[in-house]
């Protein structure tokens, strides 16, 4: 067990060590960065749409936080907590319509409803 958390430590101060700092600079004339403008600037470096660019920013952020909790956690609880609470952040913030949470919690709904069946019966 010990050995996991050296494993994660070391990776966390790896990547804190490698990735350069990064600031928002607010003179007017410099651009500042906003956090509801990087679909828009990742839709416009790549060429794609703005919703392109919406799902793709999403996407990556809910992998940053389901990929690690997937490769170190078999519970399917937590893995469920994350994903929702990462789509919930990009509704909130404006990257994803909030339809999108919809439709997967009725997913996910639908696919425990066989199992809530058995538990009543």
């Amino acid at each position: 067990m010990n050995r996991k958390y050296a494993l994660l430590i070391l990776c966390v101060l790896s990547a804190l060590t490698i990735v350069r700092t990064v600031y928002a600079i607010s003179e007017p004339d410099n651009e500042s960065v906003n956090l509801l403008d990087i679909p828009k600037h990742l839709a416009k470096a790549l060429g794609i749409s703005e919703y392109a660019g919406k799902l793709l920013a999403s996407l990556c952020l809910i992998t940053i936080f389901m990929l690690p909790t997937m490769i170190w956690s078999r519970n399917i609880y937590v893995m469920l907590f994350i994903g929702l609470t990462c789509l919930g952040f990009c509704v909130a913030i404006g990257w994803l319509d909030f339809w999108f949470m919809l439709v997967i919690c009725l997913i996910v709904a639908g696919l425990w409803s066989g199992k809530m069946r058995g538990w009543l019966t």
